[in-house]
């Protein structure tokens, strides 16, 4: 086990070949990001190929879509506290302090407890006014409240399971993140495969089938977290310690600001085109036609998040280690491989995006109503590619407070009011929704130029700092 630590470390510290290190490391993170696109697609293409009226299947695939940032705002402070976790957690391995990275590790998974059981009771019973200020269809309105209610009980399990991934994914584990995420897969499948089809429980009983598959994975990942080598869990490790909890959320809270606002301006942007929707006969249809693509479009999204995700631990690990130059290398070998990832994804699936609609339930007006969407989506892929790539040097140097400005600035000037405008100032109709996203894509690697300049690729952590410090003195 010590070896195969030891080889990831030297891939990311060491190895000359930093291209291979990085796909190396990136290849499980893709395979993890697919399936959970794929564990999000289970809901829609179950629930859109039952043995229901058209309509009815139409609505509640809308609703799973609708309900999406609502979840995501919910998750935002979880992911924040990930990110912060893996940027310290990932300096101080690379700087050998392992014991303050496991306490780190310890801090981060009891705030993921304590904030996954409040935000449990919140959303459980908030849901119905939410989804009203949301000015949600009348179709949509009773299937979207059941859904998310239900899936408001797998907030504490996601939430442990982002402690456990920044732990593994800090020390360069990206495999068994992998492989618990393919246990919940299947799980997921099997059980929505048999209450959907087999009960006839339609909607609810996706549901509940999401929140079993996530939480039962919870146990074993908590057992692993307490006898891996970086952080290998003690009791004492989950006793409150305010100098750490203040850590992670000094650079926790930048991000999870940044996970919000995104999650809240697609919230604003799907409050929008139900408001603009209300008064069409098929306002579902186009709800749905938005839903499906955008899972579809996922499966190639989330493979180069993965780059960006990798990209951060070897920013923060080299960070540690004092090897800026390497960081910095790192960064632009991320930003071709994702481009590659995103230019073949392209190719493959642009022909294919109708078939992929159609067998995700997608009938008549909203099958070609997904496929002109997804066309726009593939588009601007290779942006938003590189965008998570700037995300993730971010992220790993510690200037989480950079990809608060870069998320924020992307929805809340480049797409926001500029959907407002198209939608209900100049009558542009749907296409609006695709015209502002690219614009909005192109604006955010402009500015994510900019703030890769002002990132100094310097430790975040004083500890670390002095370390560092002495070591330049003695060379």
């Amino acid at each position: 086990m010590k070896k195969k630590t030891s080889n990831k470390q030297d891939l990311i510290l060491k190895d000359k070949n930093i291209l291979k290190g990085l796909l190396i490391l990136s290849l499980p993170v893709m395979l993890n990001n697919i399936l959970k696109s794929f564990h999000d697609m289970v809901d829609i293409i179950l629930v859109g190929n039952m043995d229901r009226d058209v309509a009815i299947r139409t609505a509640q695939k809308g609703a799973i879509g609708f309900v999406g940032p609502v979840l995501s705002i919910c998750m935002s402070l979880a992911a924040g506290l990930m990110i912060a976790g893996v940027a310290i957690i990932s300096q101080y391995i690379g700087a050998k302090r392992e014991d303050k990275a496991k306490k780190v590790s310890g801090q981060l998974l009891l705030l993921c407890i304590i904030v996954g059981v409040v935000f449990n009771i919140i959303l459980y019973f908030s849901t119905p006014s939410i989804l009203d200020m949301m000015k949600v269809l009348p179709d949509v309105r009773e299937p979207a409240i059941k859904y998310l209610q239900i899936r408001s009980f797998e907030l504490v399990g996601l939430f442990i399971f982002y402690a456990y991934q920044a732990s593994c994914q800090a020390s360069g584990d990206t495999i068994n993140p992998v492989i618990w995420n393919v246990a919940s897969i299947v799980i997921n499948m099997v059980l929505t495969s048999l209450f959907v089809l087999g009960f006839d429980m339609d909607l609810t009983g996706a549901a509940i089938a999401t929140v079993i598959a996530n939480n039962i994975i919870i146990l074993p990942c908590i057992i692993h977290m307490c006898k891996r080598n970086y952080t290998k869990l003690e009791l004492k490790d989950l006793v409150p310690n305010w100098h750490y909890i203040g850590k992670l959320f000094k650079l926790g809270l930048p991000s999870a600001a940044s996970q919000a606002f995104t999650s809240l301006g697609f919230l604003m942007i799907n409050t929008m085109m139900s408001s603009h929707l209300q008064n069409l006969q098929d306002g579902a249809s186009v709800l749905s036609a938005i839903t499906t693509g955008n899972r579809i479009n996922s499966m190639l999204l989330f493979p180069a998040m993965g780059v960006g995700t990798v990209l951060s631990t070897y920013v923060g690990q080299n960070i540690g280690a004092g090897n800026v130059k390497r960081a910095k290398k790192t960064f632009v070998y991320a930003v071709f491989l994702s481009m590659i990832i995103s230019v073949v994804g392209i190719l493959i699936l642009m022909p294919l995006r109708g078939a992929a609609a159609s067998a995700m339930g997608a009938e008549s007006s909203e099958l070609e109503l997904c496929k002109q969407y997804l066309y726009y989506l593939l588009l601007g892929l290779p942006l938003m590619s590189i965008f998570q790539c700037f995300n993730g040097v971010f992220q790993g140097a510690g200037r989480t407070e950079l990809s608060l400005t870069l998320s924020t600035i992307r929805l809340w000037v480049f797409r926001v009011p500029v959907l407002y405008l198209m939608l209900f100032v100049f009558d542009i109709g749907i296409k609006s929704v695709w015209i502002c996203m690219n614009i909005s894509n192109f604006g955010a690697f402009f500015l994510g130029a900019f703030l890769y300049l002002l990132v100094d690729f310097k430790p975040r952590i004083s500890g670390i700092k002095k370390k560092l410090s002495k070591e330049l003195e003695v060379a």
